[in-house]
């Protein structure tokens, strides 16, 4: 039988991992504004890439800060207009192990200016390596496309899609882009609007697009949140 000090700093030591394993369940997400310093991205007069991109994760970061979610930890590659590899932003994700990492761009086309919407991609497939390789990377894309098809459900209720009419122009898998090849944990890329395009320019130039940019992603990130934390029970 436990004596009385025993029992107690065995109830301290229940409670202590209790909040242990309640911390330890914080949907946690990466969110990488895409280019930076000397890495202007697409440019179109005035506007650059990494200047949208940032804006853009700094109005998520606010809607967290006025609105806190204690389950969801959000951590940034950058937040000024710094360079940043995409070795070094590859490297943070992987230190971090988050449970969705999501990287901010917009688009341009040079050859076609009527191109123009709301892209979202995944990893691809790969059925390269071992077994085992090929069991994570299978896992990886599944639920990449799990948290990709939330975002693309909830686009057609945002203001996005009903207010600003801009269209969901794609949903699909991605080659070549080194942050999902260099890493190992599920991830999307947010292609926001094109730069190039006449029609999303005028949205784009308004700062009330890029609060309802940030605002479906933050309410999105906190609805996967709670999606996640339903599934694990």
């Amino acid at each position: 039988m436990f004596s009385g000090i025993a029992k107690k700093i065995f109830f301290i030591l229940i409670l202590l991992s209790f909040f242990t394993l309640s911390a330890e369940k914080k949907f946690k997400v990466v969110i990488d504004p895409g280019h930076g310093g000397t890495n202007t991205g697409a440019v179109s007069g005035k506007v650059s890439e990494k200047e949208l991109t940032l804006a853009l994760a700094a109005k998520i970061r606010a809607f967290f800060k006025k609105h806190p979610v204690p389950e969801v930890d959000i951590i940034f590659t950058r937040t000024d207009d710094s360079s940043v590899s995409i070795k070094e932003r590859a490297e943070l994700i992987e230190q971090q192990q988050p449970d969705l990492f999501i990287s901010l761009h917009f688009n341009s086309q040079k050859v076609i200016a009527t191109n123009r919407g709301f892209e979202i991609y995944y990893p691809p497939d790969s059925l390269s390596g071992d077994s085992a390789s090929a069991a994570l990377s299978y896992d990886k894309v599944n639920r990449s496309f799990y948290y990709g098809s939330v975002f693309r459900d909830l686009y057609f209720k945002a203001n996005l899609h009903t207010t600003w009419k801009l269209p969901l122009n794609m949903f699909s898998q991605k080659y070549n882009f080194g942050l999902f090849d260099d890493t190992a944990v599920p991830g999307l890329l947010l292609e926001i609007a094109y730069i190039s395009s006449p029609e999303d320019r005028a949205c784009i130039e308004n700062p009330l697009f890029t609060a309802d940019v940030a605002w479906y992603i933050y309410d999105t990130i906190v609805k996967l949140s709670s999606k996640t934390k339903q599934l694990k029970k």
